[in-house]
């Protein structure tokens, strides 16, 4: 596990607002809020393994993404780039609760089969895993390339991760005290998302830009 301390803080129910002028809020380090974005990929050189067909679009999710995680509604704030345990007010109103920083840049996740939120820190480079009640960081490696779209496979314990300044999706074993790289493919322009079917551990990763739809089995 590489450098699991990292500062908790408990806040009040955060407005998912861009900017602020001498904000209290502990999570929000600048006064204007970006969220971040996939990298312009370079073109595409060679030919890339698997199937590919035509197509690939790409839409921005928003910036609050919400998630179940071993029974727990927890929020990923792509402004704050911070991961937030949800709770109830005394009116029984769901706010948020403990906060804890998702690197410099997260924006997107997934939730894996050990009760953690598996996060990536596109503007960080890394891969980030949380374990909630208690709101933990379990994992912090790095993943260079600006890493982007993530999906999990149950079933081989993968988190396939694309990565937007490389062309490359890349498979990273997650059952373990730290990450270890199991596969690395070359993909389609713009990778921006990926997929993976259970059964089959087949992986789709989709272009954000027309540059095709392509079908790895690793």
């Amino acid at each position: 596990m590489r450098r699991l301390a990292a500062l908790l803080l408990t806040t009040a129910t955060l407005a998912a607002c861009g900017q602020s002028e001498g904000s209290s809020d502990p999570l929000q380090v600048a006064e204007t809020l970006e969220a971040a974005t996939p990298a312009h990929s370079p073109a595409q050189n060679g030919t890339v393994p698997g199937d590919v067909t035509p197509g690939g679009s790409f839409t921005e999710g928003g910036t609050t993404l919400k998630f179940q995680v071993n029974g727990r509604n927890v929020e990923l704030d792509r402004l704050r780039s911070a991961v937030f345990e949800m709770t109830t007010d005394d009116k029984g109103a769901e706010v948020r609760g403990t906060g804890l920083r998702a690197g410099d840049g997260a924006t997107n996740g997934v939730a894996d089969r050990y009760g953690r939120l598996l996060v990536v820190d596109t503007r960080g480079g890394e891969f980030i895993a949380f374990s909630v009640n208690p709101l933990i960081m379990r994992q912090r490696y790095p993943v260079p390339g600006s890493p982007y779209g993530i999906a999990y496979d149950a079933k081989r314990d993968i988190a396939w991760i694309t990565l937007t300044e490389r062309n490359e999706v890349v498979g990273l074993n997650v059952a373990g005290g730290e990450p270890t790289e199991k596969h690395r493919f070359p993909t389609v322009r713009q990778p921006n998302t990926v997929s993976v079917d259970q059964e089959t551990g087949l992986v789709t990763v989709t272009s954000g830009d027309n540059g095709g739809i392509q079908v790895i089995s690793p």
